[in-house]
């Protein structure tokens, strides 16, 4: 028992739950035919536009891009900026649409698995052992909706690491604050450029933003007390900083100020709004180009007045996140089709989310004295605030259009991982002592999750159309598809669970 724990708290268990990650990707990368579900051919399409634009900013909409959206005003743009450098060297050795897809794919499989060091870091500075939060992320790699997003061209890809690495280094920060009650000013300055930088490439970072400058002003509160003492701290952190540094981090927090402003400071004035709508920007016919804006103003058109209130929506809400988070889709080519969730790693995952946390709140009280409280309290700040935002948008949209809209499970994922680590800890502590009950109730979640979870859930509910047209891809994926059937439950019943 001992020389198991020992190995899923190894530096070899952790490659190996890379390396998952990464084989699975690769699999659905290689297989599934573009676009793929998730927005490739938007994505893919302004990383295009900005292959043939040296600058970031936009003077207006640009040319042939209404489909789009508004992307001169668009805050959530530094991924494809970013990823159109790439994409310009790719295209001058590849003009097969196909290479080029693969190959930014497999970049993107790259920065998602680069979040997983940064996860393990993050999740054992609660006090968790390193095999508690490896055995964490081995459970994460293995949710379906984990590997089909790392395959895809996703601005989340690139979100995901950044998240948490301002993250941890915000843990970086308050472990000297609380040790040593100063201000690390080096790391806070990193942090701030990197925290505006990371809403630059999704403005779904700005809840998590302001639920860390809530907990952090707290925090500054108990541990700096007065004014006088803060800035007595904030002065004495900056003449530790070399002198180098300290130019090289005045221009960084300059230029990533200046990039906040550029998007969200100047949408506030202009438009009243950090995040404005298409319409706002540009108008009703040619925002009608852009089918996300087209299909809510549409169903906000013909809505009816059977809505149900906050608790109703709240049970779709639930179900759709599930689901979402367990299913398989394809891309516009099939027109979204949608197969279900696999038996047992879906059901599993109800099970065991439930237990972590009757578990977590029944010894909340125990959990906070032997694991680093402030870690634990700055993880259900940034839950409540980034989930909570999540719903309330959803809960905006439904009301919007008249039904629910745009739930999936991907959303959840920068933060599942800390929700994951505290559901961990529950389990933990309310079974202290019990160390073979531990180990088997893992080792039942992890074999349920292995029965379809991951690529698995993939490949089982896949079929031709959703793959590249090539004979080699097609064959392995029925192989593999075949074989398996008739031995994972739920594999016959590709629908189940579907409303």
């Amino acid at each position: 028992m001992q020389k198991l724990l020992n190995f899923v708290a190894s530096r070899r268990f952790f490659i190996l739950v890379m390396a998952a990650l990464v084989f699975q990707a690769l699999w659905i990368a290689l297989s599934g035919r573009y676009p793929m579900a998730f927005d490739e051919d938007f994505h893919l399409g302004i990383i295009r536009l900005y292959a043939h634009h040296l600058s970031p900013f936009w003077s207006a909409q640009p040319a042939h891009s209404d489909m789009f959206g508004a992307v001169y005003r668009d805050p959530s743009y530094l991924y494809h900026y970013i990823m159109s450098f790439p994409y310009r060297l790719i295209t001058v050795f590849a003009h097969s649409q196909t290479v080029q897809v693969i190959v930014l794919r497999v970049i993107n499989i790259a920065l998602f698995t680069a979040s997983l060091p940064l996860f393990r870091r993050l999740l054992i500075r609660t006090g968790a052992s390193p095999a508690l939060s490896n055995a964490v992320l081995a459970f994460f790699v293995l949710l379906p909706i984990a590997p089909f997003l790392a395959a895809q061209i996703n601005y989340d890809n690139l979100f995901i690491p950044l998240v948490t690495a301002v993250l941890l280094l915000v843990t970086s920060i308050n472990n000297e604050l609380i040790r040593y009650k100063r201000l690390n000013m080096r790391l806070l300055c990193a942090v701030t450029v990197l925290a505006l930088l990371t809403s630059l490439v999704k403005y779904a970072f700005l809840p998590v933003l302001v639920a860390l400058i809530i907990f952090e002003s707290v925090l500054f509160y108990i541990y700096l007390g007065r004014a006088g003492k803060f800035w007595l701290s904030v002065g004495f952190g900056l003449s530790l900083i070399g002198r180098h540094l300290r130019w090289l981090l005045v221009v960084a927090l300059l230029l990533s100020t200046v990039l906040f402003v550029e998007r969200y400071g100047v949408n506030l004035v202009r438009y009243h709004e950090a995040v404005p709508d298409c319409q706002q920007v540009l108008n009703v016919e040619r925002c009608s180009s852009y089918a996300p804006w087209l299909r809510d103003y549409i169903l906000s058109s013909h809505k009816g007045h059977n809505l149900h209130g906050p608790i109703g929506f709240t049970n779709d809400w639930l179900y759709g996140m599930w689901f979402r988070t367990f299913f398989a889709v394809d891309g516009p080519g099939t027109n979204f089709e949608t197969r279900g969730p696999l038996t047992l790693p879906g059901v599993s995952a109800i099970v065991l989310l439930v237990g972590g946390l009757i578990a977590f709140i029944v010894k909340y009280r125990s959990i906070v004295k032997r694991y680093d409280k402030y870690t634990v309290y700055m993880f259900i700040a940034v839950l409540t605030g980034y989930i909570g935002l999540l719903w309330l948008d959803e809960y905006k949209s439904y009301l919007h259009a008249g039904m629910p809209v745009a739930i999936n499970g991907r959303y959840l994922l920068p933060v599942l991982p800390l929700l994951m680590i505290l559901l961990a800890i529950g389990y933990r502590e309310i079974l202290l002592g019990y160390t073979k009950i531990q180990l088997a109730l893992a080792s039942v979640g992890i074999v349920c999750f292995l029965a379809g979870g991951g690529v698995l859930t993939f490949i089982l509910r896949s079929r031709d159309a959703w793959y590249w047209p090539n004979a080699t891809v097609v064959q392995v994926n029925q192989g593999v598809q075949n074989s398996l059937t008739n031995v994972i439950p739920g594999a016959h019943n590709p629908v189940q669970y579907l409303h």
